[in-house]
């Protein structure tokens, strides 16, 4: 395959991953390690490796007053950022431009660490376009995969109506009662031909003829 080709196939194996991590402000997010666990796992079946390279990297102090210091200091970290992927049987590539940034109360090297940490869990996330949500993986799937399509009549339209005008004289209308109707004479709506059907009428209007 080619890498394209590989990284669609990444692409498919990883279907969800649930919000299971709570943060500081209550918003909850994706585990970074299981992520990239589940990611590195097919990368390494296909034989891709993924080099992140920072560009143009800059280290600010900035105010960053608290309740307790007005005149605290913090350290804002940003830089360019260049992810690669590449085929270690091909070595072909494809390179993505992307970009960092955080900030840090007391330490540079924190600042710097903790924007390599988010954004690398988000261009995981948004280049092989992972669904999250705090939804358990089996009521996700339920909750979003394509409804049925709904069931065609087969045995047509103007029996459909001779029937229910049928059950309604013969007091067949109960749930039960149909079933069992149904269940007598083997038919389904959806299932039995107009054909089929034509034949099976016949019999029923002899069978209640006889019984009136």
């Amino acid at each position: 395959m080619k890498l394209l080709q590989k990284l669609l196939e990444i692409r498919k194996a990883v279907e969800y991953i649930q919000k299971t991590e709570r943060g500081n402000q209550g918003a909850m997010y994706v585990d970074p390690a299981v992520l990239v666990k589940k990611i590195r796992d097919k990368m390494d079946e296909h034989n891709i490796l993924l080099f992140p390279q920072l560009s143009q990297p800059v280290v600010e102090q900035i105010s960053a007053p608290t309740k307790n210091n007005p005149n605290a200091m913090g350290f804002f970290f940003k830089a360019e950022m260049t992810y690669t992927w590449v085929d270690a049987e091909s070595s072909d590539e494809i390179k993505i431009p992307w970009f960092v940034t955080a900030k840090h109360m007391t330490d540079p090297a924190m600042a710097g660490g903790a924007a390599l940490t988010y954004f690398e869990r988000y261009f995981l996330l948004k280049f092989f376009q992972i669904p999250t949500a705090k939804d358990d993986p089996e009521y996700f799937k339920n909750k979003t995969k394509e409804p049925e399509p709904a069931k065609q009549i087969t045995i047509g339209q103007e029996n459909v109506n001779w029937l229910v005008g049928f059950c309604q004289r013969n007091n067949l209308t109960e749930p039960k009662a149909k079933k069992e109707f149904q269940e007598h004479y083997k038919f389904d709506v959806f299932k039995t031909s107009v054909e089929d059907f034509e034949k099976i009428k016949q019999t029923i209007e002899l069978d209640f003829s006889e019984v009136a």
